[in-house]
């Protein structure tokens, strides 16, 4: 697995550190060209960026294990000797360690660049305190495990559709099968979550009811997985507990398709 993890990050580096040079100097040029009575502008902008960085980089790694799919390049990756899920596995901790790579970046460079903009002192150790914080931390497992639930769910639509629909020719089905697999998912999970409308607070783990929205003046879906305050973030127990349940079905099921199932 280690020697295949070794592969994917040969086979893919170039790309990405290419995607990363692009965004460091279309940033670079958004900083010099904008003034600093432009900051808000400049914010907005640098977070289009960063979104677009992450984009790019997601649609790339997609791509790429659909080409294994669907080209004769997975002959190589499908004939290893190594289990579907070792196959698997591996391509998400690359691609994690991808978007990790990309995120630190990115971000450091973009505050490091606002400081130099502004004129003003970054002082680290107020900053390290905010990013150290447990719902900074929290808040960032929780979007690390939807991303990796969302790639996950799109490798196990692209395994379906080409094991039940084997004609190259419409391959891109499998975006349909993304389409109603996610429908059906968010179905779930807003029936246990209207069943268990119990949040945990991210900044100290209490544990409330939805109803709490009303002592917040603030309105929210019943069937809302996270919902926030000025001052607080909120998960659904339930339903977050059902999303790692659910991702990893869908990792064992990818897994088997591709160990049992490609017709090569």
């Amino acid at each position: 697995m280690g020697k295949y993890m070794k592969y994917e990050i040969k086979g893919t580096y170039k790309v990405i550190l290419g995607i990363l040079a692009i965004v460091l100097i279309a940033t670079t040029v958004l900083y010099n060209y904008t003034t600093k009575n432009e900051s808000s502008l400049i914010i907005a902008l640098a977070s289009l960026l960063i979104f677009g960085t992450f984009l790019s980089a997601f649609l790339y790694i997609v791509g790429s294990f659909r080409k294994e799919l669907y080209e004769d390049r997975g002959y190589l990756t499908f004939t290893l000797p190594l289990t579907g899920n070792q196959i698997l596995g591996a391509k998400l901790i690359v691609a994690f360690m991808w978007f990790l790579i990309l995120g630190a970046i990115t971000v450091s460079y973009n505050i490091l660049m606002l400081a130099k903009t502004s004129g003003e002192t970054i002082n680290f150790k107020e900053l390290l305190s905010l990013i150290s914080s447990s719902e900074i931390i929290s808040f960032a497992i929780m979007i690390l495990i939807s991303g990796i639930s969302t790639l996950i769910l799109i490798y196990f639509s692209m395994a379906l559709s080409r094991v039940t629909l084997r004609n190259r020719k419409i391959g891109g089905m499998w975006f349909i099968i993304f389409l109603i697999l996610s429908t059906f998912i968010a179905w779930i999970q807003m029936k246990i979550v209207n069943i268990s409308p119990y949040y945990i607070n991210l900044k100290d783990w209490s544990i409330v009811n939805s109803n709490i929205s009303s002592l917040f003046q603030i309105e929210i879906d019943n069937a809302s997985l996270m919902f926030s305050t000025e001052d607080y973030f909120y998960i659904n127990i339930a339903g977050f507990i059902t999303n790692i349940i659910i991702g990893i079905i869908l990792f064992l099921g990818t897994g088997h398709i591709i160990e049992k199932k490609i017709d090569l």
